[in-house]
């Protein structure tokens, strides 16, 4: 009866504590290790207690010397029994720390949506996955969806300027998710006998499922689009003598930046290829990679109108060096220089673009809390030169009455960005999330000089801990746009919300929303598709869910 109430007691212990690591880091790990050994520690001491009234229960009167020594041992075997399941216990749970911090490391932490994360926030969903797939599978994901009417009497439409990112509270028109599956691998033995070392070999393989589907199309399967944007692996602790670098290959997100409010990835080097990242080097890290895009292009010439069905093949090479994590004004810096050379096949009509090559420089500075655990403040300058002035591993395109073309970029060409973006939680009841863009570029005998300017801000008066309302304000300028003189577009968005949580990314969140906007003469025909081709405003409205984790 003893055993059986220690080995309950045992397996209670076990499911209580299957999940000792969190996101704090070597200390975490530390303070959640030692307090369930200290709980290991009295739970055995009530235990020993029990044991200890049993036996003297065992020497009152009646119970002969016979019976007492035989209690005696069973007491002393059961006192072992319990010691060896805290010495199993306390591994395992070392065990699993481990492989959850290793997991850690190899998480990407420069998205908006990774910054926004805090381990007590997602704690209990933390456990509970660990609880079901013990360790065995990550999962983690991305979802919006929602439905939306506009006043011309269509599906919704979106309010931005043709060919930059928009304001997007209320400003969505289509369903959206990701699923990413990750899976760690370990050698065999690693963990045998409970010890953990930080410098065996390990592996991380991701695969991202996506699709989306535009409201215009909405419920239909055969317009729902679907991809793999990653999968790729990684594998660390394999060069002698650099402990923590991984070596990677495949197709995926690269260290992206963006911006959240606009859904803006200023820096974004995504795509495939291979490299070396996570090289400790003075306070910071260095990373390496090659990466490339391919993809297929009527080939533009000024002479005459391309035929969307005369395609030529493209492809782009990038070489991206970069350093980041090291002391910044307070802050991480990050900073990277990318070569990049592009190169087109040869369509039916023997036409081929001119080879081109170019050079960015980039710096980002991301304060995560620079106010509290929730504010973040992140500032970054680019310029870049021909196909290295996108800023990201694809092509420049343009659209005209034909279709959308890649644009060959003169090596000449070039392009100078400045972002700034803040979240604050600026009282209990108020938070802020704001963008500014400056963008400057020099597209040299293919077009004009163009210039984009933007900004937005987006309060949340959070009413209770659930819910709040947005309101989100965003307004852009921009030069000589492709399809037009350019002009100015301002969105404004009312949305009610009810989220779990009180911060500004508190997630899962549903809304309803109302969104007007209005834009320039010189736009007219260029926002919210042929709905609006006649119009210089437009007012769209309906209910949206977010979440992600």
């Amino acid at each position: 009866m003893q055993r059986q109430f220690i080995q309950v007691l045992g397996f209670w212990s076990l499911l209580s504590h299957a999940v000792v690591a969190q996101e704090g880091g070597a200390a975490g790990l530390r303070e959640e290790l030692d307090s369930l050994k200290s709980d290991y520690e009295k739970r055995i001491e009530r235990l020993e207690s029990r044991i200890r009234d049993i036996e003297s229960q065992t020497e009152g009167p009646g119970n002969t010397g016979l019976s007492s020594k035989v209690m005696e041992k069973k007491a002393k075997e059961d006192r072992e029994y319990a010691a060896a399941l805290e010495r199993e216990n306390l591994a395992d749970a070392r065990e699993r720390a481990a492989k959850m911090a290793t997991n850690e490391s190899f998480m990407a932490d420069t998205e908006i949506r990774d910054l926004s994360r805090r381990a007590a926030r997602e704690s209990a969903l933390s456990e509970r996955i660990g609880d079901v797939l013990e360790g065995y599978l990550d999962i983690s994901g991305y979802f919006r969806a929602g439905y939306g009417r506009s006043d011309e009497g269509g599906p919704q439409r979106a309010f931005g300027l043709p060919g930059f990112a928009k304001y997007r509270l209320g400003n969505e028109t289509e369903n959206y998710g990701e699923l990413l599956f990750s899976k760690t691998f370990y050698p065999i033995g690693a963990f045998r006998g409970g010890n953990v070392s930080e410098d065996d070999p390990v592996a991380r393989v991701l695969y991202r499922l996506s699709f989306v589907n535009p409201y215009e199309d909405y419920g239909s399967s055969a317009d729902t689009d679907y991809a793999t944007p990653e999968i790729w692996a990684s594998l660390a602790n394999v060069i002698p003598g650099i402990p923590g670098a991984k070596l990677w290959a495949g197709n995926r997100f690269y260290r992206r930046h963006d911006i959240h409010l606009n859904d803006f990835y200023f820096w974004d080097m995504s795509g495939g290829g291979g490299g070396i990242e996570d090289v400790p080097l003075g306070n910071g890290k260095l990373a390496f990679a090659w990466i490339g895009d391919g993809a297929q292009s009527a080939i533009y010439n000024q002479q005459f109108v391309s035929d969307p069905l005369n395609l030529a093949g493209f492809s782009k090479t990038n070489l991206d060096l970069r350093y980041y994590d090291w002391d910044f004004f307070g802050g991480e810096g990050e900073i990277g220089l990318v070569y990049a050379s592009t190169n087109s096949g040869i369509d039916s009509n023997g036409m081929q673009t001119d080879d081109s090559d170019g050079v960015s420089l980039n710096l980002v500075r991301t304060d995560k809390a620079f106010l509290d655990q929730e504010s973040l403040h992140k500032l970054s300058f680019q310029i870049g030169t021909g196909p290295a002035k996108t800023f990201n591993s694809g092509f420049e395109t343009f659209s005209d009455e034909t279709g959308s073309y890649i644009r060959a970029d003169p090596s000449d060409s070039w392009r100078f960005r400045v972002t700034d973006q803040i979240v604050v939680k600026a009282t209990d009841d108020i938070s802020i999330g704001g963008a500014l863009i400056y963008q400057y570029t020099d597209f040299a005998e293919n077009l004009p000089d163009q210039q984009w300017i933007s900004g937005g801000v987006r309060p949340i008066w959070h009413l209770t801990e659930n819910f709040s309302i947005a309101l989100e304000g965003g307004v852009d300028w921009a030069s000589n746009t492709i399809g037009g003189e350019g002009g100015t577009l301002g969105k404004l968005t009312l949305a009610p919300q009810v989220s779990l949580g009180d911060e500004f990314f508190s997630r899962p969140s549903l809304r309803a929303f109302l969104t007007y906007a209005k834009w320039s003469e010189g736009l007219e025909g260029q926002v919210g598709g042929l709905d609006y081709a006649d119009s210089t405003s437009g007012w769209t409205w309906g209910l949206q869910m977010e979440s992600w984790w």
